[in-house]
């Protein structure tokens, strides 16, 4: 198989849970005040579940899920005591839904499940 664009899907497929819920999660921290600092548990999800898609990209031939490696790599700055998103600002803003949008178009896409009959 050649790589494409989203990759190679089921013939007739149903969205990723997974990819949903962290699509939703990350679209509302997006409205969380994180002045208090960001939580290092929401760095880790974001990072680890950010890699998790690129390896399931890579493994469906997805050009899309390359674009998880730069995305994912700011929620590093958090845990080496950078903190671009204390503050509710673009960078923050931008970042988390941007993230919530890959999450999204994956879930849909390269991660999608086979539709079960009923």
């Amino acid at each position: 198989m050649k790589w494409t664009l989203f990759g190679k899907r089921p013939t007739n497929p149903a969205p990723s849970w997974t990819g949903a819920v962290l699509a939703f999660i990350f679209a509302s921290q997006t409205f969380i005040d994180s002045s208090a600092g960001y939580p290092q548990y929401m760095s880790f999800l974001a990072f680890g579940t950010g890699f998790w898609f690129l390896y399931q990209g890579i493994r469906a031939k997805a050009l899309f899920a390359f674009l998880f490696l730069p995305v994912a790599s700011l929620w590093l700055l958090p845990l080496l005591a950078i903190d671009p998103f204390s503050k509710m600002n673009a960078i923050t803003f931008t970042a988390h839904s941007l993230l919530a949008l890959l999450f999204g178009v994956a879930a849909y896409t390269y991660t999608a499940r086979e539709r079960v009959q009923k």
